[in-house]
């Protein structure tokens, strides 16, 4: 496989990338995206950058790159701290799967931004996944987590919480208020999201919980 250069290019924007031709890797926040790939190549490039600050997606012969920022990262877990304090309010059961690596062999493979499932059932994949998108493009997040088996897919885009659930057909579909966390309105999550640092954020949710009982 091609050999990708290490050094990222500032203020370069997403662009797609065709097979066999070598790019500069994506700048913080940013992604690339490679065509006509395949699973072998992807799995090399997911080992070769792992701990370099990157995530390497495939999606049926699409391969993303992404460089995480301070500002991808900080949102994403902002999002998942007022998932656990919403389930924390409930007292319902949950385990935070963070950015734990799922696969469907030969199909689909990458890291969530966020993730979680509910209950004290031991599950095999992620229930809520959480995704930012501070750019445009890339691999579609609704067919890949679809793939992945997610129930419930979160994305932060444009600077407002987009929410979609699975319909009984198995697609997803636009919701405002989450299905797996009963009683919990996307327009919330969204507010408090914009509150900084994550520690006020997570204080002034929580205050806002105790005063709805």
């Amino acid at each position: 496989m091609s050999v990708v250069a290490e050094v990222p290019v500032q203020n370069r924007k997403p662009r797609a990338i065709r097979s066999g031709v070598v790019q500069p890797m994506p700048a913080p926040g940013e992604s690339v995206v490679v065509g006509l790939s395949n699973w072998s190549s992807y799995l090399d490039l997911d080992r070769a950058l792992e701990g370099r600050g990157y995530r390497v997606r495939y999606y049926k012969g699409l391969m993303e790159i992404m460089s995480i920022s301070f500002e991808h990262d900080s949102l994403s877990r902002r999002i998942g701290f007022l998932v656990a304090a919403y389930c924390d309010f409930i007292k319902l059961d949950y385990e935070n799967w963070g950015s734990t690596t799922q696969r469907t062999k030969e199909l689909a493979g990458g890291e969530p931004d966020e993730s979680f499932t509910f209950g004290i059932e031991q599950k095999d994949r992620p229930e809520l996944v959480i995704e930012v998108g501070l750019t445009s493009g890339g691999i579609d997040k609704l067919e890949f987590w679809h793939e992945l088996g997610a129930k419930e897919v979160w994305i932060w885009q444009n600077n407002a919480l987009h929410g979609f659930a699975r319909s009984t057909e198995g697609a997803f579909h636009p919701v405002t208020s989450s299905v797996l966390l009963p009683g919990l309105k996307l327009a919330a999550v969204e507010e408090f999201t914009r509150i900084k640092p994550s520690s006020q954020a997570v204080r002034a949710f929580r205050q806002k919980l105790e005063e709805s009982k």
